[in-house]
């Protein structure tokens, strides 16, 4: 069964598939007939050696060449392109790339709090660029590079994480930061590493709102990034 429909889960739709934009195939569509040139250049001018022998062999070894070099910069990126995709349905965000060895990226929309784009000046006038998209619990955000009309994917994207209540976890508004001169901070910071230097340890705690600490007012800080805009 063709990739995506093969992994796709009961009720699960295909809102956009694509590989890589056509730009990578540029230089791969230029290999072939510089290679050709160069080695009918050289062959050309290995007609100067007097050996033929050894004439023969210099052909050969252009030939040789020639050949692994349409192979390795114009065949493998090819192939490489042909098995590269990025898929978006309605639940999640799908990347599969490699032929003998894959990999795969599962992104649930659940789990995304931000989408953004990445263009270069000749990508923005190719309509190509960089899909980021941040989740929740990992530090480095996802990027998908060299991704055609990024634009309107990325708006794809960003609806599927609303609708599936992953940007609800970046509105949180983030904690306020604390200034290391503020008396106050200060003493907060020594009672959350010491605990209050006055309580009693046998008596009732006072009813009343629990001040949170450093560290989880850090890690809150941390988890309730802003929506980042494209």
């Amino acid at each position: 069964m063709a990739y995506p429909d093969g992994v796709l889960r009961r009720g699960e739709h295909v809102l956009a598939h694509r590989r890589p934009h056509w730009r990578m195939l540029v230089v791969p569509a230029l290999v072939p007939p510089a290679a050709v040139f160069v080695a009918a250049l050289l062959a050309g001018l290995a007609d100067a050696v007097p050996s033929a022998t050894t004439r023969t062999a210099v052909r050969l070894a252009l030939v040789l060449l020639a050949v692994v070099a349409v192979v390795w910069l114009a065949v493998l990126p090819l192939v490489r392109w042909r098995f590269t995709h990025l898929v978006v349905t309605d639940r999640r965000v799908l990347v599969r790339e490699g032929v003998l060895t894959r990999e795969s990226v599962d992104v649930a929309g659940a789990t995304i709090t931000g989408v953004r784009t990445r263009s270069s000046g000749l990508e923005r006038l190719l309509g190509a660029g960089t899909l980021v998209v941040a989740t929740a619990g990992t530090e480095e955000p996802w990027e998908f590079a060299g991704l055609g009309d990024v634009e309107a994917l990325a708006s794809l994207v960003e609806g599927v994480a609303d609708e599936r209540g992953g940007l609800d976890r970046a509105a949180v508004a983030p904690a306020v930061a604390e200034d290391p001169d503020d008396p106050e901070d200060a003493e907060e910071d020594a009672r959350d590493d010491w605990g209050s230097w006055d309580d009693d340890p046998d008596e009732e705690p006072e009813s009343g709102p629990v001040r949170r600490g450093r560290w989880r007012r850090r890690r809150d800080r941390r988890a309730g990034a802003a929506r980042t805009s494209r």
